[in-house]
């Protein structure tokens, strides 16, 4: 299951806690955020981000919003660190996913 953040617009991501933190070799700290979201019609949804830390820069970068279910946003966070992706790469690897997420349901669909 795919998650589209703006197709339920929200209004902003609540209670966000780390669920998971990982040290890079690269001194980046990749965290699994997990947190919920209040949608218009009040009902409250389960969402997970990814956080990325350099140690050495201090710059961060986050998608609070990854997905909406755990497996998927470790997975991606498992990649992130075996690729070692730098905070100031984190939205192009994020889009090179969803766009693989998106080609692979076309070919489900087109059989």
């Amino acid at each position: 299951m795919m998650y589209y953040p703006m197709l339920y617009r929200c209004r902003r991501i609540e209670d966000t806690v780390v669920y998971m933190e990982v040290y890079g070799s690269n001194r980046v700290i990749y965290r699994v955020t997990a947190g919920w979201v209040v949608r218009p019609d009040g009902t409250a949804k389960s969402v997970y981000g990814i956080c990325l830390e350099d140690l050495r820069s201090g710059e961060q970068q986050a998608l609070e919003d990854f997905s909406d279910t755990l497996d998927q946003t470790i997975l991606f966070a498992n990649h992130l660190v075996e690729q070692e992706i730098r905070p100031e790469e984190l939205y192009d690897a994020a889009l090179k996913q969803l766009s693989h997420q998106v080609l692979s349901s076309r070919r489900i669909f087109s059989r």
